[in-house]
C-alpha cells in the first residue's frame, strides 16, 4: 500500500464522499477502520485478530522472516499470520502486510507452528495477496483484467533450498505488462478471492475451489504434484523435490516476483506486493 492511497482514503472521509474509491478498495470508511489511525503513524487492526482453527484450514501462522516490519499498518507482519479476509472480487484485501520491491523487505518466510504441510490430491495449499478484477462490478464483467501484484512462491525444510513452480509469464508480448491472469502462470497475487474467515468462511471444498468466477474462494493454489515443481529455486535438486513431494514442507517463501525474474515488465504500481495469508490443506499431527 502506498502513503498517497492512505491520503486520498483520509480526504474522501473527511469531505463526506462515500463512493470515492482508494486503488484497493471501494469503501473509505472501511478503509480507516482497517488502518486503526493513532499516535505519530497508522496502526494495524490486525494485532486483534486471530486465524481460524480447526475446521481443514490450516493457516501459516508463524513468521520466520520478514525483515522491513515495523509493527505499523502495512509493515505490521501480523497482518501475515492472523488469518484471511477476502473483500470480494472487485476489492482489494486490507488485512495485509506489504513487500518492498527490492532488497530483504522484497521477501518473507513463514511456516506453520512446527508442523509440516503434507501433500494431498489437488492444491495443497493457497497464497492470497489482494489482487481485485478492473471494470464493471457485476457478472457481465469478463474477468480477464485483474489489478495484480505479482508473486513468486517456493517452499523448503532448511531455510536455504529452496523450490518452485518455474513461474512464466506468457503474453505474446513480453516486454508489456497485461493484467490477464491467463499470461501469469504458476505466479500468486493474481486471483481476487472472496473468502473471508469472518463474514465469507464458506464450506472447505469452496475455499480450496480457487476458481472465484464460478463460485470457488479464489486465491492461487498451489500443488506439489504440479509437473513443473521442482523446475526453478535456489539448490532445489532432485533429492529434495522427491523428499518434498513424498513427506511434505516446512516453510513457503513468498517473494515480489521482479526480484527474482528481474526481466519481467512489472512497474512501480504493481511491484510491492500485499500478503494477506496463506493456509494450507493437510499437514502432520
Amino acid at each position: 500500500m502506498k502513503i498517497f492511497q492512505i491520503s486520498l482514503i483520509l480526504a474522501c472521509f473527511s469531505i463526506g464522499l462515500v463512493n470515492c474509491e482508494d486503488s484497493k478498495s471501494s469503501s473509505a470508511a472501511e478503509s480507516l477502520l482497517a488502518l486503526g489511525l493513532g499516535g505519530s503513524g497508522f496502526l494495524s487492526s490486525c494485532d486483534s485478530k486471530n486465524p481460524e482453527t480447526g475446521r481443514g484450514i490450516f493457516v501459516a501462522d508463524e513468521i520466520v522472516s520478514a525483515p522491513t516490519s515495523n509493527g505499523v499498518g502495512f509493515k505490521d507482519s501480523h497482518c501475515l499470520v492472523d488469518g484471511v479476509r477476502g473483500q470480494g472480487k472487485f476489492n482489494g484485501s486490507l488485512d495485509v502486510y506489504s513487500l518492498e520491491d527490492s532488497g530483504s523487505g522484497s521477501a518473507i518466510i513463514l511456516r506453520w507452528s512446527g508442523v509440516k504441510v503434507l501433500p494431498v490430491s489437488g492444491i495443497d495449499f493457497i497464497v492470497y495477496e489482494n489482487p481485485f478484477f478492473i471494470g464493471v462490478q457485476n457478472d457481465s464483467n469478463p474477468f480477464n483484467n485483474v489489478f495484480m501484484e505479482p508473486l513468486i512462491v517456493e517452499v523448503g525444510n532448511d531455510l536455504i533450498n529452496w523450490c518452485g513452480w518455474d513461474p512464466e509469464y506468457t503474453n505474446p508480448d513480453p516486454n508489456t505488462f497485461v493484467g490477464n491472469p491467463i499470461y501469469w502462470e504458476r505466479f500468486a497475487g493474481i486471483t481476487p478471492f472472496v473468502y473471508n474467515q469472518d463474514t465469507n468462511p464458506m464450506t472447505v471444498s469452496e475455499v480450496f475451489d480457487t476458481d472465484i468466477v464460478n463460485g470457488g474462494g479464489g486465491g492461487d493454489g498451489f500443488d506439489l504434484a504440479d509437473p513443473n515443481f521442482g523446475n526453478s529455486g535456489t539448490g532445489c535438486d532432485g533429492s529434495l523435490k522427491t523428499d518434498i513431494q513424498t513427506n511434505g514442507f516446512a516453510y513457503i517463501k513468498i517473494s515480489a516476483a521482479k526480484t527474482i525474474l528481474s526481466t519481467l515488465p512489472i512497474d512501480a504500481a504493481h511491484a510491492n506486493p500485499d500478503i494477506d495469508g496463506v493456509i494450507a490443506r493437510s499437514v502432520t499431527p
